[in-house]
């Protein structure tokens, strides 16, 4: 985004919707975000737009990659404050102000307000992010196979068992299947199963 008149930003026409996004530096607890726009002009800059938490699955250069996106609240009317409670429970590393249209996006200040959790890559809890009708292909190694109760105890077999990258949970069986990490494999759409990656 470029700068533009009282200390806000303004995005430039394009052939997408234009977006803001921060990186919190960790994974939170969203509660609520803080949304200031201009008061002077332009106040349609900031309308039908979504608030975004992203969840991010993997430690990738590009902030959405494989991530879970959620929406935390939608704001149809154009504003120029706008306090914003999340609909739900929303845990991410980032958040983004999405607009749904082509039209030019305008802010001059964002709070994101929560509750840390911890970093991504912590050594004590192991972060769990799941993809719901997918499926875990390619060159894997299984390092066990076994009939549990639901994708949530497949999910924490994975967590404590050493190698583990990938819970592959199939509904209809209730069978689980740790897979290690390997280049190459990736994720299928596949309405019979969930999976759920751990880092």
């Amino acid at each position: 985004m470029t700068s533009s008149a009282s200390s806000c930003t303004s995005s430039i026409s394009g052939d997408e919707p234009s977006w803001w996004a921060v990186d919190l530096g960790a994974i939170y607890d969203i509660s609520h975000v803080i949304i200031f726009g201009r008061n002077n002009c332009c106040v349609w800059k900031l309308s039908n737009f979504d608030i975004e938490v992203i969840k991010p699955c993997r430690n990738k250069t590009n902030w959405f990659e494989d991530g879970v996106i959620q929406l935390c609240y939608h704001q149809q009317a154009p504003t120029t404050y706008l306090n914003a409670t999340c609909y739900k429970r929303m845990i991410g590393q980032y958040v983004r102000i999405r607009l749904n249209d082509l039209n030019i996006l305008s802010l001059c200040e964002v709070e994101v307000h929560g509750t840390f959790i911890r970093y991504l890559r912590s050594v004590t809890i192991p972060y769990t992010c799941g993809f719901q009708g997918h499926s875990y292909t390619g060159h894997n190694v299984t390092l066990s196979s076994t009939i549990v109760k639901s994708g949530i105890y497949c999910t924490y077999k994975c967590a404590f068992m050493k190698g583990c990258y990938v819970a592959d949970f199939n509904k209809k069986t209730s069978n689980c299947t740790l897979l290690e990490k390997k280049t190459g494999s990736n994720f299928v759409a596949n309405s019979d199963h969930n999976v759920y990656i751990i880092s």
